[in-house]
């Protein structure tokens, strides 16, 4: 297998992630599958980044031209309602006939949250 040029800038996220891109939301569960899914991703036109939300809901940008990940600067932190929707808006989720339940969201935790919808997109791998 040949090497992935990756960079990361400032600090790491934190494991699981969710990658939403333009067309589909992926998830990786390490450094090798998070380079590997952005990388392999073909962004065109005005798409120039691709949002990774780790699992402490913090936004990172990666950059496709400099095959860098950095921490985002406009949302901070995303929000266990975002993240649900973002994902039951999804082609995954039409894909799988899936929807995440919005009930009870106060007593659920947004690592949870994150790490159950990444486990659900790692299924339809």
């Amino acid at each position: 297998m040949e090497e992935v040029e990756f960079r990361i800038m400032f600090r790491r996220p934190e494991y699981p992630v969710l990658i939403v891109s333009p067309e589909k939301l992926y998830s990786a569960f390490n450094l090798k599958q998070l380079a590997e899914t952005c990388v392999s991703l073909n962004l065109v036109g005005s798409e120039n980044r691709l949002c990774v939300v780790d699992s402490t809901g913090s936004e990172f940008w990666y950059l496709p031209k400099e095959y860098t990940l950095s921490p985002g600067f406009v949302t901070k932190k995303w929000s266990k309602k975002r993240l649900i929707e973002i994902f039951n808006n999804s082609s995954n989720a039409r894909e799988l006939n899936q929807e995440y339940s919005m009930k009870s969201l106060s007593s659920k935790k947004l690592e949870k949250v994150i790490v159950d919808l990444c486990m659900i997109l790692s299924s339809e791998k």
